[in-house]
């Protein structure tokens, strides 16, 4: 019987406030994943990347972040996970999503080769773009939601 792989990835929605005016809607960062890119090119998508060997989920989301964005993680919380079948049917992707609203350093796009851009939306123009996945909509509005609390995480 062939043993079907299964492929795990992490991605963070990180959400910022607009200063101190909370009337206005949170702000949520996204990517545009190169045209050259094998999977999902030219679309816009959230930062992260997959597991390495003996990595957490935990561990993962700080390392691509500092990574792709050059910025360190200090309080997140699940956004739950889907899974889908990988190009080929050749078992499957887990995709599991993090709302990071704390973190330290500064936004920068660190990977032009994954993200030709990087930038800031509003959640309902962020919905209105081209996105990797059609869950993305929901993800963006549920991790914008101040309803919410924050589990507080850091590197370990």
């Amino acid at each position: 019987m062939k043993k079907t792989r299964e492929r795990i990835c992490v991605g963070a929605v990180l959400v910022r406030e607009r200063g101190h005016r909370r009337d206005k809607p949170p702000l949520v960062l996204l990517g545009r994943r190169a045209a050259g890119r094998v999977f999902y090119p030219d679309v816009w998508d959230v930062p992260g990347g997959h597991l390495e060997p003996g990595e957490t989920s935990e561990q993962a989301l700080i390392r691509e972040l500092r990574e792709e964005a050059g910025v360190t993680p200090m309080a997140w919380r699940s956004l739950g996970e889907f899974r889908e079948p990988l190009p080929g049917g050749d078992g499957s992707l887990v995709l599991r999503l993090y709302a990071v609203t704390d973190w330290t350093g500064v936004v920068r796009n660190r990977s032009p080769e994954e993200h030709s851009e990087v930038s800031w939306f509003a959640v309902e123009d962020a919905c209105s773009l081209s996105l990797a996945h059609p869950s993305y909509p929901k993800l963006l509005r549920r991790a914008a939601s101040r309803a919410s609390g924050d589990e507080r995480g850091g590197p370990p």
